[in-house]
């Protein structure tokens, strides 16, 4: 199971329980509104169910749409900015680049690795509440036989006129702030391009395909 009851996970398992909450919104259906955030969010979800229930292409070629999917909607340098924090500001041009490259990839090939454990559960579509003309959150429940879990996506408009996410809230539990917590640590330890060298081991071991 995808979800388990509310519990207070271990700081270290967070992470994931976050990871995992956000791939399944991801593909649950939701109700559309035009030119609304919401309306991004069910873009997302009904793209990524077409692709995943493509019967004529390999899993190679679903987990691309999907990894591209997902690039298309949520902003991931905005994310990694918000990762960083501070550290954002001293980081090289470079490093910013790698560092976004890098997170990128790790939540895409995260994604891609939890979508197995989806298990049809269902969602409700709570509401949107605005900040002013360029913040929004939309609110959602997914639904199981024994809880229902809060999962709210931060999304922000840009000049383009588009909605895009740029943090995902699960259980009040923000992926941004849990993944500064660890990535602030590790730059302390190692250093920006320390924290770098540890994020390519990590995309590296998320690439690998699944062994039974």
């Amino acid at each position: 199971m995808l979800i388990q009851a509310r519990e207070t996970p271990p700081r270290s398992s967070r992470g994931i329980r976050v990871l995992i909450a956000a791939v399944v919104i991801a593909l649950l259906p939701v109700p559309a509104i035009a030119d609304t955030p919401m309306a991004t969010v069910a873009d997302t979800v009904d793209a990524v169910l077409h692709a995943l229930q493509s019967g004529d292409v390999s899993e190679e070629a679903k987990m691309r749409r999907v990894k591209n999917i997902i690039s298309e909607h949520f902003d991931f340098r905005a994310m990694s900015s918000r990762v960083l924090a501070t550290n954002w500001r001293h980081a090289t041009k470079k490093q910013r680049n790698r560092f976004s490259s890098l997170f990128k990839e790790l939540l895409s090939n995260t994604y891609w690795l939890k979508i197995s454990g989806y298990k049809n559960e269902t969602v409700e579509y709570v509401g949107e509440s605005r900040r002013g003309e360029k913040l929004a959150t939309v609110k959602t429940l997914i639904k199981t036989d024994t809880v229902d879990i809060p999962v709210d996506y931060k999304m922000y408009r840009k000049d383009d006129g588009k909605w895009y996410a740029y943090d995902v809230v699960i259980e009040q539990v923000s992926l941004v702030r849990n993944y500064r917590g660890s990535f602030q640590q590790m730059v302390r330890d190692s250093g920006i391009d320390g924290l770098i060298a540890q994020l390519e081991t990590k995309v590296a071991r998320s690439s690998l395909p699944a062994q039974n």
